[in-house]
C-alpha cells in the first residue's frame, strides 16, 4: 500500500518556488492524474535540492540517525 508523506518546511521560497507551489495547489493539479502530480512534485523537490541548500540541510538534520553499532563493520 502506497503511503503519502507530508513534509513541512520552514524556508524563504524564491520566485520560482512560489510559482511551482501555486501550480501544485491549483485546481488543475488537484484533479490531475497521479503520474502528473508525481512528476510535478518531483520537479519541485529537484528545485529545492539544487537551489536551496538550507532545505536539504534541515531535512538531513531531522532524519533519524542510524546507530553506529547497527552498521556492519567490514574492517573487524
Amino acid at each position: 500500500m502506497k503511503q503519502d508523506m507530508k513534509l513541512y518546511l520552514n524556508f524563504e521560497p524564491c520566485h520560482e518556488c512560489n510559482a511551482m507551489m501555486t501550480e501544485l495547489s491549483s485546481s488543475k493539479m488537484l484533479f490531475a492524474d497521479a503520474k502528473t502530480r508525481a512528476d510535478e512534485s518531483a520537479k519541485f523537490l529537484r528545485h529545492l535540492t539544487y537551489n536551496h541548500s538550507e532545505v536539504v540541510q534541515a531535512v538531513m538534520d531531522d532524519l533519524p540517525k542510524q546507530k553506529r553499532d547497527q552498521e556492519p563493520d567490514f574492517y573487524q
